[in-house]
């Protein structure tokens, strides 16, 4: 059992310098320019020069000059890198005295492909960076992810290393293999669903959560031909019930979060549920979300209902786009996160309402999805 000593708590670790891998993602972003803003400094591995080029970009807009100057970049791959570590020292002057690993790396992948995504950055990136502890020695701190848990419909999961599950797709599975490489030796970080900035808005990478609100979206579009009558009566019928939750969490609570717990040594080597305490239903969000893109007619008829196939061409149409949502809906937990309040009692975790919603789905619209993000 996990006892904090409220005397603690409240102490902050000396500056520290932090590898942090995946720090060209979106969650990588944040953390990095959260890291600096707090004095520390940061050795961000990447691989590809173009990502690192819009992540310089995100960095010069939210921070200040003399921040950037504790910023380092390390071309590498981390599947490759506990081999050659010395090698990077000696062209890198410093990397030597990196003394904190942040493992933010992920592949996002729902289903392996024929490279063998996303376990082999996931669980043989989680490998190849224990070996290099072992040769250079860190506190290590992993981002992991709150579904490790697999499949527990509406039940409550704790903050605990977690026995294999009946895990919903590979993705689950090949974070759960990565916690296990580090069990006991790292600080585990599990995020809920990461959507955009709670004050802006701003994301770059549009999966997760999102995925039902493009889903609408298009629905909204290929629907604007069609009289009041069918937008407003679309007999869609969802297998899940308007009670549960998808626990949904802004990016920049979680980037804060994650650096308060890698600055008090006191929280290491524990497992932090980084979620959301009061996650919006799927009821509510449903008519936040269709009253957004004038749409009615969407039903929860409970998680085990079967779900009636379409009849005609437009139900065929409707039933395409609803189809790839219908995942978010299968799996919903509740995430205790009685660690995780104990050791950040004064961050405040940003209120889901629909100004926030609106705030989100502003942001992908405009930037379309991304593409704009691209260019």
């Amino acid at each position: 059992m996990f006892h904090f000593n409220p005397n603690l708590l409240a102490q902050k670790n000396d500056s520290v310098k932090v590898l942090v891998t995946g720090s060209t993602g979106f969650l990588g972003q944040y953390v990095v320019a959260e890291l600096l803003s707090r004095g520390h400094s940061v050795w961000a591995l990447y691989r590809d020069e173009l990502k690192r080029r819009r992540s310089l970009n995100f960095l010069f807009s939210a921070l200040h000059q003399i921040e950037k100057e504790r910023l380092s970049w390390l071309k590498a791959d981390i599947l490759e890198i506990g081999d050659c570590w010395e090698e990077y020292c000696r062209m890198q002057p410093g990397l030597e005295e990196v003394d904190t690993l942040l493992h933010s790396a992920a592949s996002l992948r729902f289903k392996t492909d024929v490279t063998g995504e996303p376990a082999r950055t996931n669980v043989g990136g989680a490998r190849s960076l224990r070996q290099l502890a072992k040769r250079h020695p860190m506190k290590i701190h992993l981002i992991s992810t709150a579904f490790v848990c697999g499949r527990i419909q509406g039940k409550t999961v704790y903050e605990v290393n977690h026995p294999p599950g009946d895990f919903i797709n590979d993705y689950e599975r090949s974070k759960w293999e990565a916690e296990q490489v580090w069990h006991g030796e790292a600080t585990i970080l599990r995020p809920g669903v990461i959507v955009g900035d709670s004050r802006t808005g701003h994301c770059t990478g549009f999966t997760g959560w999102y995925t039902v609100v493009k889903g609408l979206f298009l629905l909204n579009q290929v629907l604007k031909i069609l009289p009041d009558t069918v937008r407003m009566n679309l007999r869609i019928d969802v297998p899940s019930n308007p009670e549960s939750t998808i626990n949904i969490i802004p990016v920049d609570y979680v980037a804060q979060a994650v650096v308060r717990i890698m600055e008090n040594p006191n929280l290491h080597n524990r497992i932090f549920h980084l979620t959301h305490p009061a996650p919006p239903t799927h009821g509510w969000s449903h008519e936040v979300i269709c009253r957004r893109f004038n749409i009615r007619g969407i039903q929860f008829i409970g998680l085990d209902a079967p779900i009636p196939q379409p009849s005609n061409e437009l139900e065929q149409m409707i039933f395409k786009q609803v189809k790839a949502m219908l995942f978010y809906f299968s799996n919903n937990p509740i995430f205790d996160r009685s660690f995780t309040d104990r050791a950040l009692p004064e961050l405040e975790v940003p209120e889901i309402n629909e100004a926030m919603i609106n705030r989100l789905i502003d942001y992908a619209v405009e930037t379309h999805w991304g593409e704009s993000n691209l260019n």
